[in-house]
C-alpha cells in the first residue's frame, strides 16, 4: 500500500509538471535548431533525378563516366553528383587560363591591342574561348610560362577553395579537371565579372550559339558557356561544358562525360532541368526571406500605446479611479502574464504540487492514526486475555 501511494505521487507530480509547460514549450521540441535552417537544395530528390535520368538513358554502364557540378549562387549552395572524378579537361583549360590573362588586364599589365607571338590579346583570347582555337590557346599557356601539358593548371587553384590534397596528380601533369574544380572556376568567373576579368565572360556568350546548353535555353536565357571534347588514345571520348546560366538567379552547371553518347543534348536536358529547378530555389528563398522579416518586424515592434475610443458610461461599471484605468495600467494588473504566458503555468504547477503534498501527508496521518488505533485495539485484546486467565486459575491450600 506504502509503495503503491508513493508511486501515485510520483506519477502526479510528472503530470503536474507536464502540465505546467506551457504550449510555446512544448512546440519548441519539434522546431528546428534556432539559427539553423533547412539546405535550400534538396539533395535527395536531385539524386533521385538523375539516377531515373540515367537508367531512361541507358546511362548506367561502367564503362560510362557522368560528372555534374550545379551552384545556385543566390546563395552558393551546390549539389555534385560524381564531381570527384577526374577527366581529361580538352578544352576547359581555356578558361582559367584566360582569366589569368585578363587579371594582368585588369591590373593595366596588357590591353587588348597588346601583341604576343605577333597577334593581339583581343584576337587570341576571343579565338580560343568563342572558336576553341587550340593554337590561340596553346599561345596564351606560353605567355603565362607555363607547360603545354599541365595548361597553367598549378596556376589556376587559386580560382577554387580546395584543399591542396584534393587534386589528383594527372591535375598537374596532364590537366585532368573535375567538375567540382571547374564549378568553382566558373563560380569565380560570374562573381569576378568584368572588373576582375575582362572579356571573358562576354566572349563565352557568344561561344557555341545553337549548340550545347543552347540546344534547350536559347531564347530563355542567356547562357556564357565553354565545351571541350577530346578523344584520347585509350579510346576515352571526352566531351564536357562548363556554363553560367544566367536565370534569374544566375546558376553554374557543369557537365563533364566520358564514354557518352549523344552527349550534347544529355547535357542540354540537364542544364534545362537544373535551369527550371532554379526556378523553385527562387520562390523557396523569396517564401524564407519574407518569413524573416516577418518574424524580425514581430521581435522589434512594440505594443499599441493608443487607448480605443472611450465607449459611452455604463451606469453599472464603477466610477472614480477604478474607471479611469488606461491600458497600460491593465496590462499591468495580475491577469496581464496569462496574455504573455508562462507565470500562470508556474503559479498552476506549484499549486498541484502543493496540493499533492498536502493530500500526501493527509493520507500519512490517516495511516498513522490507523495504525495507532490497530495497537490499541491489540492491547486491549491482550489484556482482556490476561485478566480472563487470571479469574480462572485458582490457587490451591
Amino acid at each position: 500500500m506504502k509503495k503503491s501511494l508513493y508511486s501515485l505521487t510520483l506519477m502526479l507530480l510528472a503530470l503536474a509538471l507536464l502540465l505546467s509547460l506551457s504550449p510555446a514549450a512544448l512546440a519548441e521540441g519539434d522546431a528546428a535548431v534556432p539559427g539553423e535552417e533547412a539546405p535550400l537544395i534538396d539533395e535527395e530528390a536531385l539524386n533521385q533525378w538523375i539516377a531515373e535520368y540515367r537508367k531512361a538513358h541507358n546511362l548506367e554502364y561502367d564503362w560510362q563516366d557522368l560528372s555534374i557540378g550545379f551552384c545556385y549562387t543566390a546563395t552558393g549552395d551546390c549539389w555534385f553528383y560524381n564531381a570527384d572524378i577526374f577527366m581529361y579537361s580538352a578544352s576547359l583549360y581555356k578558361v582559367p587560363v584566360s582569366m589569368l590573362v585578363a587579371e594582368k588586364e585588369a591590373a593595366g599589365e596588357v590591353d587588348w591591342s597588346t601583341r604576343i607571338q605577333g597577334s593581339t590579346l583581343e584576337f587570341l583570347e576571343t579565338s580560343a574561348l568563342i572558336k576553341s582555337s587550340n593554337d590561340c590557346g596553346r599561345v596564351l599557356v606560353s605567355y603565362l610560362g607555363g607547360n603545354q601539358s599541365s595548361k597553367c593548371s598549378e596556376m589556376s587553384i587559386g580560382y577554387a577553395s580546395l584543399p591542396e590534397d584534393y587534386y589528383a596528380e594527372d591535375f598537374y601533369r596532364f590537366s585532368y579537371y573535375s567538375a567540382r574544380y571547374m564549378t568553382q572556376v566558373m563560380l569565380t568567373l560570374k562573381d569576378g565579372g568584368e572588373t576582375r576579368f575582362p572579356h571573358v565572360l562576354e566572349s563565352l556568350l557568344q561561344a557555341q550559339p545553337d549548340e550545347y546548353l543552347n540546344l534547350t535555353l536559347k531564347g530563355k536565357y542567356p547562357v556564357a558557356q565553354k565545351y571541350g571534347a577530346y578523344k584520347e588514345p585509350n579510346g576515352h571520348n571526352n566531351n564536357h561544358i562548363a556554363a553560367i546560366v544566367f536565370t534569374p538567379t544566375p546558376i553554374i552547371v557543369v557537365v563533364m562525360t566520358r564514354n557518352i553518347g549523344d552527349y550534347q543534348w544529355r547535357m542540354a536536358e540537364i542544364g534545362a532541368y537544373l535551369a527550371d529547378y532554379s526556378l523553385a530555389l527562387d520562390e523557396e528563398l523569396r517564401q524564407r526571406k519574407e518569413a524573416a522579416a516577418a518574424a524580425a518586424a514581430a521581435a522589434v515592434t512594440p505594443a499599441p500605446t493608443e487607448s480605443p475610443t472611450p465607449a459611452a458610461s455604463d451606469p453599472s461599471e464603477p466610477a472614480g479611479d477604478d474607471a479611469q484605468l488606461s491600458d497600460s495600467a491593465r496590462q499591468d494588473a495580475p491577469d496581464a502574464p496569462e496574455r504573455n504566458g508562462g507565470f500562470p503555468w508556474a503559479i498552476a504547477f506549484a499549486a498541484v504540487v502543493f496540493v499533492l503534498l498536502a493530500a500526501a501527508l493527509l493520507i500519512r496521518r490517516q495511516q498513522e492514526k490507523k495504525r495507532r488505533r490497530r495497537r490499541r485495539r491489540a492491547a486491549v485484546s491482550a489484556s482482556a486475555s490476561r485478566n480472563s486467565a487470571a479469574s480462572a486459575y485458582k490457587p490451591k491450600h
